[in-house]
């Protein structure tokens, strides 16, 4: 039982330090996909990591995460797809993987964030839930819980030490 409980600490560990401490020590950005867009590479619930890159080293195929402009309005929304076709500036032609045709318009380079650099599958959604106010009270509660039966829960007696 202690080995199963070892791994699942060292795969959590494994996995905060993937989507936290890494790109705290690059520069880079861990953000959550929150649409289909890109799927299968990108599931909904993935975290990508994404690396600021010099826009004149982007090359079609290239996966890159920037800011989208709704024309005729001030929204934007951050979008992660696939650069496929470099135009004169730079601009970046971008589609989803999913989706049947290309995004509407040409990403300016100052609208990039960056290239992806990897992601980890489906720790986004364990990493938004927890860290979201219900989150926070349910992962204390089961620390409390863990806590409570650890002090509880009688001990071996046979044991001897």
């Amino acid at each position: 039982m202690r080995w199963a409980g070892l791994v699942v600490v060292v795969v959590l560990v494994g996995a905060a330090a993937a989507v936290a401490l890494v790109p705290a020590v690059t520069g880079s950005t861990a953000l959550t996909v929150l649409s289909g867009s890109m799927e299968p590479e990108l599931p909904v619930g993935s975290t990508v990591v994404v690396h600021p890159e010099p826009a004149d080293s982007i090359v079609v195929g290239d996966v890159i995460t920037f800011t989208d402009r709704e024309e005729g309005s001030a929204q934007t929304r951050v979008v992660t797809h696939r650069v496929i076709e470099v135009l004169p500036g730079p601009a970046f032609r971008t589609k989803g993987d999913a989706n049947n045709s290309a995004d509407p318009h040409a990403v300016a380079a100052a609208d990039v964030h960056g290239v992806m650099w990897y992601d980890v599958p489906f720790v986004g959604l364990v990493k938004d839930r927890l860290f979201s106010r219900i989150g926070l009270f349910f992962a204390v509660g089961i620390a409390l819980l863990v806590v409570a039966a650890n002090l509880l829960l009688p001990r071996d007696a046979a044991r001897q030490d």
